[in-house]
């Protein structure tokens, strides 16, 4: 009787070992799976996300051709008011008009965001490929803080000046206005000569040129941040 309980207890013991071996071969295998599962999404989330990313160096790109040539403009129209130029007033016409006006720069990069926002970062086992990509928030942040301080100054300090002293259209080459024949004001002209001794103009030309600089360093900034991104994920797809 004794020896049938203890081959009946041997055999419990195997049945629940085997089951139990089953049931974590099971987990296993779903983990596997769903590991598995996960880092497809996330290599499909990488490959879109390397397309914004490149689509943000070109936007990036756009940027600072504008900038460099705004910047420009205004050194040059600084420099013609600085050596008191008064026959240089038609060439200052033409190259004046970044004064009036602001060009904000923003990142949106849903993809790249949503794929942050479900912590697919976390998954990533290419530490590299992984700061690089958190630079991300940072840039986009930085920007909307730019952007909001270049609309401030603009609303701020130039253009009630503008509104007060400048013939709009003379200073804006528009081909919408061209097309509807309107040139400019018929009576009302802009007083350049006067514009030579007015300090708060100077100021405000100052200060338009320093922030097109300073925009136009941060958008080279971002442009190499998104560029290591850029070498990060092509050298990760390459491998995966």
């Amino acid at each position: 009787m004794k020896k049938n309980r203890s081959i009946d207890l041997k055999y419990v013991v195997v049945e629940i070992t085997l089951v139990t071996i089953g049931i974590l071969i099971a987990i296993g295998v779903n983990n596997w799976n769903s590991s598995r599962l996960i880092q497809i999404e996330i290599d499909d989330y990488l490959l879109e996300i390397h397309s914004e990313i490149q689509s943000g160096i070109k936007y990036q790109e756009q940027n600072i051709n504008r900038f460099e040539s705004m910047s420009s403009s205004l050194i040059r129209v600084m420099k013609i008011i600085e050596r008191n130029d008064l026959d240089s007033i038609p060439y200052l016409k033409n190259i004046i008009w970044p004064i009036g006006t602001t060009w904000p720069v923003s990142y949106n990069l849903p993809i790249l965001e949503e794929f942050i926002d479900k912590d697919y970062l976390n998954f990533l086992n290419d530490d590299s490929l992984k700061q690089a990509l958190k630079r991300y928030n940072r840039i986009k942040v930085n920007a909307e803080g730019m952007a909001d301080f270049n609309q401030k100054q603009y609303l701020d300090k130039v253009e009630s000046f503008v509104n007060r002293n400048i013939e709009y259209l003379e200073i804006m080459d528009s081909q919408m206005w061209k097309e509807n024949k309107v040139d400019n004001h018929p009576r009302i002209k802009t007083n350049f000569k006067g514009l030579f001794n007015d300090l708060e103009f100077w100021n405000i030309l100052t200060l338009k040129t320093e922030t097109f600089l300073i925009e136009l360093s941060r958008v080279r900034y971002d442009k190499r941040r998104f560029e290591l991104m850029e070498k990060e994920l092509s050298e990760y797809l390459k491998l995966n």
